[in-house]
């Protein structure tokens, strides 16, 4: 959907507010308040979302380790320690995330392409959020042993959605660097 989104608005450009590529001093165009835009919108600064993306997929790797950890019944202390730094790579991309939104050139009013690029960002930090929340059941499961005992196919679980977000943190940060 959000794919669809930007490349919906891209296209559609209503009154050249994608980026605001055509505005100038000779023909301003007015941001969503109504103040005057004689510029375009400057390009956000991708390389905060390819760490975001990057620290997501080392996340959704280190899980994946965990799982291997634990259907092979390592030790507890194995599996609890891949399991704190997945979180902690989870925390780490959710600090970044915060970050980008302080040091984005724009706000989400001056056109398509802002409001756009800040969802992506606040949709993928939601999302890496709630594995967080999960990440640390996941450390503190197997920091308990919960996992001693064969119950690997519950890390599976935990796997395949930090797998997805890793891939749709990725596949965003393609489409908002590359279709600008």
């Amino acid at each position: 959907m959000e794919v669809f989104t930007w490349f919906y608005l891209r296209a559609l450009n209503t009154n050249g507010m994608w980026r605001g590529t055509a505005c100038s001093n000779a023909k301003p165009c007015t941001d969503g308040l109504g103040n005057p835009l004689t510029q375009g919108v400057p390009l956000a600064n991708a390389w905060y979302s390819v760490g975001v993306a990057a620290l997501a997929v080392a996340a959704a790797l280190l899980i994946w380790a965990v799982e291997r950890s634990a259907r092979n019944r390592d030790s507890r202390s194995a599996i609890g320690g891949v399991a704190g730094l997945a979180f902690l790579a989870l925390l780490a991309s959710i600090a970044l995330g915060f970050y980008q939104f302080q040091v984005l050139p724009f706000t989400s009013i001056v056109g398509a392409y802002a409001s756009t690029y800040e969802f992506f960002i606040g949709s993928t930090l939601a999302h890496l959020i709630v594995l967080s929340l999960i990440g640390f059941g996941l450390w503190n499961r197997a920091r308990k042993g919960r996992y001693d005992d064969g119950q690997w196919y519950r890390v599976r679980v935990i796997r395949i959605f930090a797998s997805w977000i890793a891939i749709a943190a990725c596949v965003l940060t393609l489409v908002s660097s590359f279709f600008a």
